[in-house]
């Protein structure tokens, strides 16, 4: 049996975006402060295919682990309309 799996950024004030958020402005502003701890891993860059980050401890196992369980990934409109 199939498991669904809700995983999201969030501020510890219950915020997901900033206010002025838009197709040239992803997250409105505030990505860095939510994700800036991905990031920094090496597993986050890998996965998407490029070269960065500059850690790749605890964090990098996570974001390798979740990757690995994930068979597809759901997103609404906004965030398919300010992803790549």
């Amino acid at each position: 049996m199939s498991k669904i799996i809700f995983d999201s950024g969030i501020s510890l004030d219950g915020f997901f975006a900033g206010d002025n958020r838009g197709p040239q402005n992803p997250m409105g502003g505030v990505s860095g402060q939510i994700h800036g701890w991905m990031f920094n891993q090496k597993a986050f860059w890998e996965y998407l295919g490029f070269e960065g980050g500059k850690e790749d401890g605890v964090d990098g196992r996570y974001i390798r682990e979740t990757i690995a369980r994930t068979g597809a990934f759901i997103m609404g409109k906004r965030m398919f309309e300010e992803g790549e």
